[in-house]
């Protein structure tokens, strides 16, 4: 080979190399998609064969707030809330990158490649779609989202007056302030229900509406199952209550089959449960209490808007009863009436043995009247770390097309008057998450 052909050779290789896209990538804008629907901005950089793809400079400070500084001093969190990295191999016209994606929240395995104007990746189970773009700009209008959260808020909160107080209004001004310089949903989202913690209830927030999930799926995919029976010995059964999101009709047979193990002693496992609905509440505590119970009440935005003071305990007979196992006419009620009391009436063949309850921090929502009921009537001894502290109902409104809002829509109080939300319940007996159980045992025993 001639010397002149050489040269030629490695300069057509050079142009290549360009084409290649290491000096047309570096500092570029794409627009991209999760399979989730969540959209992101995100800019490209590279620096010999690594390559970075980040969020706006300045988002994490947006969602973490004054917890951003302190974050950044230990090393846990970036300037960015999104942050790809890793290396970058160029086959012909195409860019594969292999590396971490680092998130506010979470950390995944990232892989994809470049190819001309798309990006084709996976974010761990995900799959990230995106588009060269020319110029950076928000994925939408997220200062009329913040505003139309605001405005259904105030329509729908079960009490006015808290509208009024410091902690909502320095809510309003921040997210309507910062709504105007976010950039992506990621940014949005988080940044929104960070500062949503701050509020003196829970149940409040805002969601991306996902996509529908496929039938079908892997086997990896399958969801775990809701309630489970386990028999510790010839007097002891262990039920696991995962989640109340259930039908009365999941939950009944397992009840059925409870009710004909003839045992002394029932350990009901309420750990990492969230709640749900009264639907699949209502049919376990039937079978658990001897004796009539008044479950506590639920008081509506209608009371609020005629009343300065809470309801005496003594007031809370003039309510509407409620002790239907069904989501929609609690809702029905909400909406309709002042207030909701809630009754549970035993069944004919209650269990006659000892209860206990294991619970921790995730212990939430519908678990909490159920797990106060039983402690406060001496029904059952509970065991573990105190209950979450996330009690009120809350609804869901679609607020534009792509975001829906939970909002709380009543709050609720115990039959002795308590607040359980933002509140909890301490158990009988105090010890960590992972020892409840064998320490009941040990009661048991």
């Amino acid at each position: 080979m001639s010397k002149s052909m050489l040269v030629v050779i490695l300069v057509f290789s050079a142009i290549t190399v360009l084409r290649g896209q290491p000096a047309e990538l570096n500092r570029t804008f794409w627009n991209a998609t999760l399979s989730d629907s969540t959209q992101l901005r995100l800019t490209y950089s590279q620096k010999g064969n690594r390559f970075k793809l980040y969020s706006r400079p300045g988002s994490s400070k947006a969602v973490l707030g004054n917890k951003y500084i302190l974050a950044r001093l230990a090393r846990k969190v970036e300037n960015h809330s999104i942050e790809i990295s890793g290396k970058v191999n160029y086959r012909n016209d195409t860019a594969y990158l292999q590396g971490t994606y680092r998130s506010l929240t979470s950390e995944r395995d990232f892989s994809g490649f470049i190819y001309g104007k798309a990006l084709n990746a996976k974010v761990g189970q995900n799959s990230l779609q995106g588009k060269l773009t020319e110029q950076y700009q928000p994925a939408r209008d997220y200062h009329a989202i913040a505003r139309a959260a605001i405005d259904t808020s105030r329509c729908y909160l079960f009490d006015p007056a808290i509208l009024k107080g410091e902690a909502w209004i320095s809510f309003e001004e921040k997210v309507l302030r910062l709504s105007s310089v976010v950039a992506d949903d990621y940014e949005f989202e988080n940044m929104y229900n960070l500062n949503a913690q701050n509020l003196p209830f829970s149940h409040y927030g805002i969601r991306l509406n996902k996509p529908p999930k496929k039938a079908g799926g892997s086997r990896n995919d399958a969801p775990t199952s809701k309630f489970e029976l386990k028999k510790i010995n010839t007097n002891t059964v262990l039920f696991s209550v995962r989640t109340f999101s259930a039908s009365a009709d999941e939950i009944q047979p397992y009840i059925d089959t409870l009710r004909n193990l003839k045992i002394d002693n029932l350990i009901i496992d309420l750990r990492g449960n969230t709640g749900g609905t009264i639907a699949s509440a209502l049919p376990l505590a039937r079978f658990l209490f001897k004796d009539t119970l008044y479950g506590g009440v639920f008081i509506t935005q209608k009371y609020f808007k005629t009343h300065d003071q809470l309801p005496s305990v003594d007031a809370y007979k003039h309510f509407d009863i409620f002790s239907e196992a069904s989501f929609e006419l609690i809702i029905k009620g909400i909406h309709t009436t002042e207030g909701l009391c809630l009754v549970v009436y035993p069944e004919k063949y209650p269990f006659p043995g000892k209860v206990y309850i294991l619970t921790n921090g995730s212990t939430g929502s519908t678990c909490e009247p159920l797990v106060y009921g039983l402690k406060h009537s001496k029904r059952a001894t509970v065991v573990g770390e105190k209950t979450y502290g996330g009690m009120l109902n809350g609804e869901q409104f679609n607020i534009t097309k792509n975001f829906r809002l939970w909002v709380p829509t009543a709050d609720y109080y115990t039959s002795d008057g308590k607040k359980i939300d933002r509140v909890g319940v301490m158990p009988d007996v105090v010890c960590k998450s992972e020892e409840a159980l064998e320490k009941t045992l040990g009661l048991i025993n």
